[in-house]
């Protein structure tokens, strides 16, 4: 038994390189710090990789499953994330200035301060995710679901809300000068000054 638990224990180890390696697609090796600015990825099954530090701006990923990913400290500039699923993905402190995030799934995803100016976040799935101190100036979020999203001092300066469901959200120290709020629904809503907005709770 002791020798059947050695042998084991040897071809265990020996298979963790290839185990961190990871998969390659379309010679984009996924793995931490992997270095594969405008790699095509779309569509590529990604769930629970580890991206931390990866170099992919300007890649295209649309459609691609990324939940649960571990993409944190990322550079994802210009990254083409449209219809891609990224619930519960870690994304903290990651760049996505100008990204296509529009129609992305972004539920329950960890974007703590996250660099995101300009980003394309139309009708995107933001149920239950953090944006704590993140930076979405001038970001584009019509139509987005933001329900129970937290948004404590985060920058939201001229960012697009129109129609953004808010219903639970937490917008405590969020600065939101020119933001544009036409149609966006409030209730149950924790605004900057912690006050509690309920304009369009059912009555």
């Amino acid at each position: 038994m002791k020798t059947f638990a050695g042998w084991f224990l040897v071809f265990a180890v020996l298979c963790i390189p290839e185990v961190e390696a990871g998969q390659t697609i379309n010679g984009c090796q996924i793995k931490r710090r992997t270095n594969c600015p405008g790699a095509n990825l779309s569509g590529a099954d990604l769930t629970r990789s580890n991206l931390a530090s990866a170099d992919l701006s300007g890649a295209d990923m649309s459609g691609a499953d990324l939940s649960g990913d571990r993409i944190t400290e990322a550079n994802l500039t210009r990254a083409n994330l449209s219809g891609a699923n990224l619930s519960g993905a870690d994304l903290s402190e990651t760049y996505m200035n100008n990204a296509d995030l529009s129609h992305a799934n972004l539920s329950n995803a960890d974007l703590t301060q996250s660099t995101m100016p300009g980003a394309n976040l139309r009708q995107a799935n933001l149920a239950g995710a953090k944006l704590t101190m993140a930076n979405l100036k001038g970001a584009d979020l019509t139509g987005a679901n933001a329900t129970g999203s937290v948004f404590a001092m985060t920058s939201l300066v001229d960012a697009d809300f129109s129609r953004v469901d808010l219903t639970g959200a937490v917008l405590v120290g969020a600065d939101l000068r020119g933001a544009i709020l036409e149609g966006a629904r409030f209730c149950k809503t924790t605004m900057p000054d912690r006050s509690i907005n309920n304009r369009d709770c059912p009555r």
